[in-house]
């Protein structure tokens, strides 16, 4: 009859050097923990310093030393180019920041040791990011692409709107409120199409010029016959005029005759 296998030692004992150095590590750095100091709970006018609590500096000023059980915090105002906006607790004061031209900025405000300047868009920029009144990213107006207009435009705090071209429309895109209507090429030979972004394209026709050139040589004949009959009409005219004239001056030279011999006749009868 077999006997039942015994049990083994655990396996942490083979390893007892591993484990012994584990647990005092353990052990250590609890203990370190144990003796870190706490932060206090300061008022919101006094800032953390080790254990204890001192008091902040006032806008536009920093920490020069900080307090001890016999003095207060020794604040010195912040020198140019730094602000500080609000009572801290800091060593040094702030940088001012600089509005970068090449990002579309312009100082709207100088800094100061209590405001850090202050920076608006320039013209054709719009605040894409603003904090308070400052602007932290300015983006250049969006200029519409061809087969679009402007449907309304960029502002300091708003994009440019852009809108499609109606059909018979068309825009190279840019800046412009309406699209320009294609060209009629009903006089000529259209070989494109227009669209949203190109208009019509019109080839030259000899049909359509020597149509125009026939057009122009009847008017121009129908002119010449006018003139020509008006002309004839004149002659006619002043030509009856002449003779009415003509025969009224006979008329008259023989009534002129006939006046004096009846009047000598009458005389001679009388006498």
């Amino acid at each position: 009859m077999e006997s039942w296998p015994s049990w083994g030692p655990p396996c942490w004992n083979k390893f007892p050097t591993a484990n012994v150095l584990m647990l005092a590590l353990c052990i250590l750095l609890l203990s370190s923990l144990s003796h870190v100091p706490a932060q206090p709970q300061c008022r919101e006018e006094e800032y953390p310093v080790a254990a204890e609590c001192c008091p902040k500096c006032s806008a536009g000023y920093h920490v020069k030393q900080v307090c001890s059980e016999l003095t207060g915090t020794v604040c010195i105002p912040c020198p140019p180019k730094t602000y500080t906006a609000h009572p801290n607790g800091l060593s040094q004061c702030l940088p001012c920041g600089d509005c970068d031209p090449d990002m579309g900025m312009v100082t709207w405000q100088n800094c100061s040791s209590t405001q850090d300047t202050v920076c608006h868009c320039s013209q054709g920029y719009f605040c894409d990011i603003e904090e308070g009144n400052h602007c932290v990213l300015c983006l250049p107006h969006t200029t519409c692409p061809p087969g679009q207009r402007v449907l309304k435009r960029g502002t300091y705090s708003q994009n440019t709107v852009c809108a499609n071209c109606l059909l018979g429309t068309f825009s190279s895109g840019g800046t412009q409120e309406k699209c320009l209507p294609w060209t009629n090429s009903s006089f000529q030979k259209e070989t494109e199409r227009g669209t949203r972004s190109t208009d019509v394209t019109c080839s030259f026709s000899w049909g359509f010029y020597f149509t125009l050139a026939s057009l122009g040589a009847i008017t121009a004949f129908m002119i010449f016959c006018l003139w020509k009959q008006r002309r004839v009409s004149s002659r006619v005219t002043l030509a009856s005029v002449t003779l009415q004239n003509r025969q009224d001056k006979a008329h008259k030279f023989s009534v002129a005759e006939d006046i004096p011999t009846e009047a000598v006749e009458e005389t001679a009868l009388n006498s």
